[in-house]
């Protein structure tokens, strides 16, 4: 059973979310603030009493962003990040977490980095090389799953799914937070994307270089529009966990998203392991639907549903598996609640495996 009164809950962020109306705010002609405030109160019921006990916590991530347009070709960028507690991620007894987004634990010592709160800061330059042609660069500290892996119905765990399978291909390791170079070339409905980043390996001395590579093209039919994306993304010089620097991570990435018409929109997310390193999982097949809430009149609201099965590496893990279904209610161009439930099963080799359900009440302020 999951217990009546839960312990460690500060109500009061989760509170205010409910009346907070905040709007985007243009502190100058040139420089602008956004952002986002959510939280989130998770109780997880497991099905296996080995495994864990059944709780409820509950976490609040803020993530302010300041934007400078010093003309309309250049940007400066930086996004903080704070957050109080670490929601159910903390005792969680399943290898993926059940929440995706910065908590506490995590904007705090960016990734063994020393560095709290400044999640990305960077300078991008466009290049108009002519009216169906142009050119992004981005240089400092980035988000890789930014250029990477991108879909419409499943990538972002404050307005859409909550689980990370959900957001990101969980064995592409897509650093996050850290130094690196991006480039993004536009030609018509194609878009060709490149990624290097020099990445501070968690919990290590070490550090070892990433690269991603995608091709996307915007197919527009009469149905509707849909994004097409194939990457392919790894890593060198990434120490296992044996002590063996691995020269050679590769991994092959197709991200889908296809609208049909104002009401339906359905996604895909698959993804193989090219080598032998020693990893948890070794494919990736997902997929689900996205439902428009103009079906029952109210047309900003929408449901999600979505299922992950992950294939077991050469580490500890056979498979994953997760199913994911969320309702979420707009109140205004601000403020949204998702219901949320999720389905989580992991089996091991060598010891007992977790399964059970995960139930969560999310509240978004978008600004």
């Amino acid at each position: 059973m999951i217990p009546i009164y839960i312990k460690r809950i500060s109500t009061m962020p989760i509170a205010l979310l409910s009346f907070v109306s905040v709007d985007a705010h243009e502190l100058t002609e040139k420089l602008s603030l956004d952002g986002v405030l959510s939280g989130a109160l998770q109780c997880q019921r497991l099905l296996d009493d080995t495994a864990g006990d059944d709780t409820c916590k509950a976490a609040v991530p803020l993530q302010p962003q300041l934007t400078y347009r010093p003309t309309g070709r250049n940007r400066l960028f930086l996004k903080l990040g704070f957050a109080a507690g670490n929601g159910l991620n903390e005792v969680s007894p399943f290898n993926i977490p059940s929440w995706g987004a910065d908590l506490e634990d995590d904007v705090e010592n960016i990734n063994g980095s020393g560095r709290d709160y400044v999640l990305e800061a960077w300078y991008e330059h466009v290049f108009e090389l002519d009216r169906r042609n142009r050119l992004g660069i981005t240089l400092g500290i980035i988000d890789a799953s930014q250029y990477l892996d991108q879909n419409a119905y499943a990538n972002d765990e404050y307005i859409q799914f909550m689980n990370p399978a959900l957001s990101n291909a969980p064995n592409a390791f897509f650093p996050s937070y850290d130094p690196g170079i991006a480039a993004v070339w536009y030609i018509d409905e194609w878009a060709f994307s490149g990624v290097f980043m020099h990445v501070h390996q968690l919990n290590s001395q070490d550090k070892y270089t990433f690269y991603g590579l995608q091709v996307g093209y915007r197919l527009k039919t009469k149905l509707g529009t849909g994004n097409y994306r194939v990457s392919l993304n790894g890593d060198r010089g990434f120490v296992d966990e044996a002590g063996a620097s691995k020269q050679e991570n590769d991994i092959l990435l197709i991200s889908i998203d296809q609208q049909f018409g104002n009401k339906i929109g359905v996604f895909t997310r698959l993804g193989w392991r090219l080598d032998d390193e020693l990893i948890n999982y070794r494919a990736i097949y997902s997929g689900g639907i996205d439902i428009r809430g103009a079906t029952w009149g109210r047309i900003l609201d929408n449901i999600g549903l979505g299922l992950v099965y992950l294939d077991g590496g050469n580490n500890s893990v056979i498979n994953s598996r997760i199913a994911e279904a969320y309702y979420r209610m707009v109140v205004n161009p601000y403020l949204a609640f998702t219901a949320d439930i999720q389905y989580m099963r992991d089996e091991y080799y060598q010891s007992a495996g977790a399964e059970g359900m995960i139930y969560s009440l999310r509240a978004t302020v978008n600004f």
